[in-house]
């Protein structure tokens, strides 16, 4: 099962054991959500929709329904998209400036719509958001400034190496964050016998 780190048999148990250390799902608990275009943030909503906000009962299914029309909200998840500013230097032409920003902003709704479908396929309620800046720190203020319950972020599973030279924005949000952080990892790849 994805998300767990346990071997065999046990994985199922490791993965109802994080679920249950989790803040519980109560009214208005509010989920965010760090999407980009990698499948591992892509896994990390859907791990997020399937483990912690997925609808236990026809009740609760029932009860998601009505706040989608507006009632009462039990779980509002915030998909939020970070982009990175164009450096004005590096462009000459604004002409060049205008059309990749233009490209950053269609990229942006295409992972946002693809996070979107994704709620609205397992009827949890989302709200979708982009954000100019830094992806480290606009995460956390973001966290802070929505009194956020719960950050969830996919990790690259990036090497030491890596990670020295480019940072990774799960571990700097683990230790800025002002609320829990849930880094998912990706799943475990099978061997091919």
């Amino acid at each position: 099962m994805e998300g767990a780190s346990a071997g065999g048999a046990g994985k199922e148990a490791a993965v109802e054991e994080t679920a249950a250390m989790l803040p519980a799902v109560e009214k208005a608990m509010h989920v965010l959500v760090a999407i980009d275009d990698s499948e591992e943030s892509f896994n990390a909503l859907q791990w997020v929709l399937d483990k912690i906000l997925k609808p236990k009962s026809a009740a609760e299914t029932a009860a998601v329904s009505t706040a989608a029309a507006g009632e009462h909200e039990s779980k509002v998840i915030t998909i939020v998209h970070v982009v990175e500013p164009l450096p004005r230097y590096a462009f000459p032409g604004g002409y060049v400036v205008e059309s990749s920003s233009k490209a950053q902003e269609q990229n942006a709704a295409r992972i946002l719509s693809r996070a979107f479908d994704m709620c609205r396929d397992t009827s949890v309620k989302a709200k979708t958001l982009i954000l100019e800046g830094d992806p480290k720190d606009r995460i956390c203020r973001a966290v802070e400034e929505m009194n956020v319950n719960l950050l969830v972020i996919g990790s690259r599973g990036l090497g030491q190496i890596k990670r020295a030279f480019l940072g990774s924005v799960s571990d700097y949000c683990s230790h800025h964050a002002k609320c829990p952080v849930l880094v998912v990892k990706p799943p475990a790849k099978k061997k091919s016998p």
